[in-house]
This record gives structure tokens, C-alpha cells and sequence, in this order.
């Protein structure tokens, strides 16, 4: 079953998310050997391609768990590629799922995803008069406004100006944009990363709704995983993502701010020093997401933060920190 739901932040104020995995063919950019490098997701498309009938009645069974169900809900459907792209989903197959969604009264916030080259106003205009009363966002991955990063430690194929234009096609069309961004991508110590995410968030912000903070982890097979095993990488420190999301909510109170620390406490996730207390900072995040109350993540008891801020203020690199 690849649909489950958590506690999150819908439509500005706690609620639970759906979740919904499609089973895709997944990035096209996966299949002509251009994926990002830190990205497996296409790895997990089905091995026989499902037909579209089939995945409108796989959202309709997702749909199920929260049919009737006191909400709010939001619904975030992932393809592990692009919801706009017409070679993982035809645009009636769209359709028919967003009219699903749109007599799900439950259900105030609808998400999904899509590379920036594949925003189209008439594919997006579409959804939006569907549901013209849910609080409908696109998520495009930005990862950082450094077009330099982009190429050389991600490999994402798009460059900012691409980003603001798909902002401006969304916002045209109707609908909000949620922007992701990474931290700490490859080659970057860690006072880089923090850095390049704030000089990011600085640079979206006019385009932005939401953002959504990905605090890099390893996925298996990725450039990322290879230079992890040599120990030339290390996943960002847990108190970098306090340390950006206090900054970032701060300096934009009006602004969602999301975070999820997949893999949190663990030596492929963000950690600290892979103590037990990293969990509980994993669960404050999302505590947070859901509330965007930042005074659950200033209270955070500072356990190894010592040792992070030297690492910070000293701008050491990865390959110095092979005991860490």
C-alpha cells in the first residue's frame, strides 16, 4: 500500500494529509539516464506499466480512508515524476481525479507535483476550475536559486528563471505554488548549505505560497549514497533545519513553512549525534509543520549543538568529519 496519512498543516491549520503514491512511469528524465542526483524515486515506478482507468480506481481506494471522516484533510499525490506530464498521466486521467476530490467536502487542501518545464496554464486552469473551492497548491522542486548548485550538485535541469516562470503560469491560472528546496546539497559544507537555503528562500519568496524545507537523505543508488559510503558526504545536521526554520518563518511569518526529516536519527538522515534526542528533534519538526508554531522548536533542549555550531562556524567540509 503506497497511501498513508500523518499529522500536517492543511490550508494554514493543523489537520491530517493523505498521502498517495501513483504508480507511474515516473521522471522522464529517470529514463534518459538525467535524474538528480540525489533521487531514487523512479527506481520504485512499477516494473509493468499500470493503465489510466487503474490509477483513478487506485486514488479512489486511497480516497477511501478518509471518506466520511472529520477533516480538514489535505490530499498529496506524488507520482515520483510529474503530475503534468502527459506520459504518466493522460488529461482526462487528471480530471477524473480531481472530481473526485472536488465532492470530497472533508478534503480544503490538494497538492501535487511537477518538474517546471511541464507547467502549462491550460493543464493547470483546468484543475483549478475543478476545485475552485480547495486550497489547491502546485509543488514544483526548486531545490536552491543557485544555478551553479543546481547543475553541479543536483543535477536538476532547470534554472531559476525556469522556476519563476512556472511560478507566474500557477499563479496565473489560479492556483498557489509550494516550493521545495534542499539542504545541503553535495558539495557544500555545512554553513554553505544553511546559507544557500536562506539566499533561496530570499530569492522565491515573491513566487511562493509555501515552502517546503527537503533536509537531504540517502537514497540507495544515488551519486549521493557513493560519496556517503566514502565518507565524503554527510547528511545536514538536524539543528541546521531548526536553524532554517526559525530563520525562515521568522523573517516570513506570512509564509507556510514545511518541513518532513525523513529518516531523521538515523546515519542515512539528517542526525546530530545519533542519540536518541535526534528523534525527538524529528518529531518537533513535524510538530511544528503542522502547528507552524515555532516555540516547539525553541525549546529544543541543546543536546550536541555545541559541536554543531563549531562545525558551522569553522565552514568545515565533509571529508574533515570522519568521525562524525
Amino acid at each position: 500500500m503506497t497511501y498513508w496519512t500523518n499529522e500536517d498543516n492543511v490550508a494554514g491549520k493543523p489537520g491530517t494529509a493523505l498521502f498517495i503514491i501513483l504508480p507511474t512511469i515516473g521522471c522522464y528524465r529517470f529514463s534518459i539516464n538525467q535524474a538528480c542526483y540525489m533521487c531514487s524515486y523512479p527506481t520504485a515506478a512499477p516494473k509493468i506499466k499500470w493503465s489510466q482507468e487503474a490509477i483513478v480506481d487506485y486514488v479512489r481506494e486511497a480516497l477511501k480512508m478518509i471518506e466520511g471522516k472529520k477533516g480538514p484533510f489535505a490530499v498529496r499525490m506524488f507520482t515520483s515524476g510529474s503530475f503534468l506530464d502527459n506520459r504518466e498521466l493522460k488529461p482526462e486521467t487528471r480530471r477524473r481525479i480531481f472530481e473526485l476530490l472536488a465532492q470530497m467536502e472533508n478534503v480544503e487542501e490538494i497538492v501535487i507535483e511537477s518538474r517546471s518545464e511541464l507547467v502549462r496554464y491550460d493543464a493547470v486552469k483546468e484543475l483549478v476550475d475543478i476545485v475552485s473551492d480547495k486550497h489547491f497548491e502546485v509543488a514544483i522542486g526548486l531545490e536552491t536559486a543557485n544555478d551553479d548548485i543546481s547543475d553541479v550538485s543536483i543535477n536538476k535541469g532547470n534554472t531559476f528563471d525556469d522556476f519563476v516562470r512556472a511560478a507566474e503560469i500557477t499563479h496565473e491560472a489560479g492556483a498557489k505554488v509550494k516550493t521545495y528546496l534542499l539542504l545541503k546539497p553535495i558539495f557544500l559544507s555545512e554553513r554553505d548549505g544553511i546559507e544557500d537555503v536562506k539566499e533561496s528562500i530570499i530569492r522565491a519568496e515573491p513566487y511562493t505560497d509555501t515552502f517546503s524545507i527537503n533536509i537531504t537523505d540517502i537514497q540507495k543508488g544515488t551519486l549521493y549514497e557513493r560519496l556517503w559510503e566514502k565518507s565524503e558526504y554527510r547528511p545536514p545536521w538536524l539543528w541546521s533545519a531548526v536553524e532554517v526554520l526559525l530563520w525562515a518563518k521568522r523573517h516570513f511569518p506570512n509564509k507556510r513553512i514545511l518541513s518532513d526529516p525523513v529518516g531523521a536519527g538515523s546515519k542515512r538522515g539528517p542526525h546530530n549525534c545519533l542519540t536518541d534526542h535526534d528523534r525527538k528533534i524529528g518529531r518537533v519538526i513535524k510538530k511544528f509543520s503542522a502547528t507552524q508554531d515555532i516555540g516547539h522548536l525553541e525549546k529544543l533542549e541543546p543536546v550536541c549543538r555545541e559541536a554543531w555550531r563549531y562545525i558551522v562556524e569553522e565552514g568545515l567540509l565533509d571529508w574533515q568529519l570522519l568521525t562524525w
